[in-house]
């Protein structure tokens, strides 16, 4: 459990493209991923999620986030809770996204709070984040982005704790009608290389199929199915690590103009 609880702290929230390789997408927007993608057509939208780790209930996330969107600029903001009573993480984002023709630009201020216990309490910074899109082609989206690019830490006490510092870069292609292929490639510096890729196939107006596998010293497969219907869309997604085991995640969200 130590183990578990160590290796997942500070981890940011999961998108639920495949494999988490969400960081050219421009079709959603999630909270803490690439503030870039907030640039959809629906006027608002809101979400809820809930990642589960392992199956283990000390290692799971529950996110909420909302967005308005308009011919100016777009706003998101999002809430999320990592881990339980006696240590957990607080993380809250407010982000600013604009379309410019075939480029978008999104800036976010992240607010992160951890508890570590009834001695220290909570011990909170703020960390920015920035990403951006481009259209290469009709097809092909690039997309790149930082999560705390300054690398800053967390002061708890006398000490100082590593945050996640992500580097992220990233192709969506549309290379057949209903099906597209993501890859992603990411560095954190405060821990190691990840490489993810995945396949999403639009079988029909209301129903998508996911696969795809990431590698971050091990190989993970993962696999999921999303459901449109009347404005609202339901995600499951699960990923199978070698050693720890499942985790299985939800989401709801809802648009409308």
């Amino acid at each position: 459990m130590c183990y578990c609880i160590r290796a997942q702290a500070n981890a940011l929230p999961s998108s639920f493209a495949i494999a988490d390789a969400s960081t050219a997408r421009t079709d959603r927007w999630y909270a803490f991923q690439n503030p870039a993608s907030l640039v959809q057509t629906a006027k608002w939208q809101v979400a809820a999620q809930y990642e589960n780790r392992y199956l283990t209930a000390e290692l799971s996330t529950a996110l909420v986030q909302a967005a308005y969107c308009n011919s100016y600029v777009n706003v998101g903001m999002g809430v999320s809770f990592f881990g339980f009573a006696e240590y957990h993480e607080l993380m809250a984002t407010v982000t600013l996204a604009r379309r410019f023709g075939l480029f978008s630009l999104g800036l976010v201020a992240d607010v992160i709070s951890v508890y570590t216990g009834p001695t220290l309490g909570y011990c909170t910074t703020a960390v920015p984040q920035i990403g951006f899109t481009i259209d290469a082609t009709p097809n092909l989206t690039i997309g790149i982005q930082t999560f705390n690019p300054f690398i800053q830490k967390l002061k708890t006490g006398s000490n100082k704790r590593a945050l996640p510092a992500v580097y992220a870069v990233a192709t969506d292609w549309r290379f057949y009608k209903g099906l597209r292929w993501d890859f992603q490639a990411e560095y954190d510096a405060s821990s190691t290389f990840r490489i993810a890729t995945g396949l999403e196939w639009q079988a029909i107006e209301q129903l998508c199929l996911k696969a795809g596998v990431y590698y971050k010293q091990y190989l993970v497969p993962c696999l999921g199915i999303g459901v449109n219907l009347s404005g609202f869309c339901f995600d499951v997604n699960a990923a199978l690590h070698p050693v720890l085991g499942v985790t299985l995640a939800g989401r709801i969200a809802y648009s409308w103009r």
